[in-house]
C-alpha cells in the first residue's frame, strides 16, 4: 500500500496534461496485462506458426532433389 499511497501523492501535483499522460499509460498497462496469457500452455511460441512456412514454397522447390544421394 505505501507504493501506492506514493503514486496517489505524486499523481495530485501533477497538471491535467500530464494526468491525461499517465492515465493513458496506466491504461495500456493494464490492456497488456489483460492480453497476456496466463498459463504457461497459453505462452505463444513466435516460431509456430514459422514453422514449416518455407517446406511448401518456392524455397524449398527441388529440394529434397538435391539432398537426396543416390
Amino acid at each position: 500500500m505505501i507504493t501506492k499511497q506514493a503514486l496517489l501523492n505524486e499523481i495530485e501535483q501533477l497538471p491535467e496534461q500530464q494526468l491525461i499522460e499517465v492515465l493513458q499509460y496506466v491504461q495500456n498497462l493494464s490492456h497488456i496485462q489483460k492480453s497476456m496469457p496466463t498459463t504457461p500452455d497459453q505462452v505463444a511460441d513466435p516460431l509456430a506458426e514459422f514453422i514449416g512456412a518455407v517446406e511448401y514454397g518456392s524455397l524449398a522447390a527441388g529440394l529434397n532433389d538435391k539432398l537426396s544421394v543416390s
